[in-house]
């Protein structure tokens, strides 16, 4: 007889995020050709015939964590400018950056990325870097989900294309990876103090004709929005709202300085948020008032951003900060409840990003982009409130399986899709490179 699944999993507390937020005891999921067949207690689902059976017990199976912003290819340049804030370490990152991010680099500062996330539950991100290519094509080799998509400056960057050029090359980007089914396209603009108003136009106007999400940085820090008012008489939300750039699914980084009236641009647009926490929190940037947006039904992801500022691509950390952060700013406990953070990084970022009736659920029809959690642990026992627990206990050495599209990309916390050791070693080779053409930049040692 044929099995009617390909794995199913049983005994599980299973996590769904559905539509009811339904918290399932010894459960069971059956995932059958890359997509959840059937959700449900053991005692209904046990007798599915599967071609492989997992003992669960005694683990959460949820949705796969989903980072709402990143640059994997800075992965290779981790700790390399500390202790200054955005813009001078824009500066001082960019130096290296122009010397070592070729296609070939990128592409392993990618796999380096991918290894790191996925080893910690997420199966899905919003990538912006350049040669979006290298971090899509890394994506593909390693079974992982991702949203990435054309780049625009106003000046020549390390890829080699003209400003004039890049919205055909764009154009042509968008219909390259038009097929991927592990790759959905969004159009990013740098941010609008690097992309003229015209630019930025122009980018929303080709992620409009292809059906793609707009994604680009705003408000990050004071100094940022002193610039905008300097330059165009606005704030960086008004900038974008006045020159039509919110009107389309929009994503947004940061939005950490906003006044009221940004809020109230933010509330009618629609655009989704991609808050940052850790990466503010390094770079003096201030804290995003993620309280109020939820309070005005203003969607929020939660992200790590470059393991360059925040120096990892942690999203359990990232999570506990978010939540954290809210009740000390406002001194006030009950905001960011652990159900809404965990939601984040789930349901409402798969929405958020174009993916919500693809993945961000334990639900039937859905893709299988599923994550194991082993609670065998004391940080982890007892259990009474596993959202508590998923934000505020576990962290990313406690997944012991992920599953992305129905194939297993780590299994028993082994890599199946990338080798992790020859991804290292290349890593290895390259940071002396880098060590030495930064001391000679800086005129110090950075060993």
């Amino acid at each position: 007889m044929a099995a009617i699944a390909d794995t199913l999993f049983l005994g599980a507390l299973v996590v769904t995020m559905d539509r009811d937020d339904r918290r399932i005891d010894d459960g069971a999921v059956a995932v059958r050709d890359g997509e959840i067949v059937a959700v449900g207690r053991r005692s209904e689902l046990e007798t599915i015939e599967a071609d492989e059976t997992i003992d669960a017990t005694d683990h959460i199976l949820m949705p796969g964590l989903i980072n709402g912003h990143l640059h994997m290819g800075d992965s290779l340049f981790r700790s390399l400018v500390e202790d200054l804030p955005l813009e001078p370490w824009l500066e001082r990152l960019w130096i290296s950056e122009r010397a070592f991010v070729t296609h070939e680099n990128v592409s392993l500062g990618a796999r380096l990325a991918l290894c790191e996330m996925i080893r910690s539950g997420t199966t899905s991100g919003l990538d912006m870097f350049w040669f979006p290519e290298a971090g899509a094509d890394a994506a593909i080799e390693a079974g992982f989900r991702l949203v990435t998509g054309p780049i625009l400056f106003d000046f020549d960057g390390p890829d080699g294309i003209a400003n004039e050029d890049r919205i055909a090359v764009g154009e042509r980007w968008l219909d390259r990876y038009d097929d991927e089914p592990l790759i959905r396209a969004c159009v990013q603009p740098h941010n609008h103090l690097t992309v003229s108003p015209e630019g930025m136009q122009a980018a929303r106007r080709l992620a409009n004709d292809a059906g793609a999400l707009f994604h680009t940085h705003c408000s990050e820090t004071a100094t940022e929005v002193g610039s905008t008012r300097e330059r165009f008489g606005r704030t960086p939300m008004a900038h974008l709202d006045d020159l039509g750039i919110l009107e389309g699914p929009t994503a947004l980084a940061h939005c950490v300085h906003l006044t009221d009236d940004d809020f109230d641009r933010l509330a009618r647009s629609g655009a989704a948020v991609l808050h940052n926490p850790l990466s503010n929190l390094k770079l003096g940037s201030g804290i995003a008032e993620v309280a109020r947006m939820l309070e005005r039904d203003i969607p929020v992801l939660i992200g790590t951003d470059g393991p360059v500022s925040s120096n990892d691509l942690d999203m359990w950390t990232a999570m506990r900060f978010a939540g954290l952060l809210q009740r000390g700013h406002r001194q006030d406990s009950t905001l960011t409840p652990a159900r809404e953070i965990v939601r984040m990084v789930t349901s409402a970022g798969a929405r958020a990003l174009g993916l919500g009736d693809v993945v961000g659920r334990v639900a039937v029809g859905l893709r299988a982009d599923l994550i194991l959690i082993d609670l065998a642990a004391p940080h982890l026992t007892p259990m009474f409130d596993p959202y508590a627990h998923l934000v505020y206990a576990v962290g990313r050495d406690d997944v012991r399986s992920v599953m992305i599209d129905g194939a297993f990309v780590l299994r028993d916390r082994v890599l199946t899709t990338l080798d992790e050791d020859a991804v290292l070693s290349e890593v290895r080779t390259l940071a002396d490179q880098i060590r030495v053409h930064a001391a000679s930049v800086a005129g110090t040692d950075v060993s």
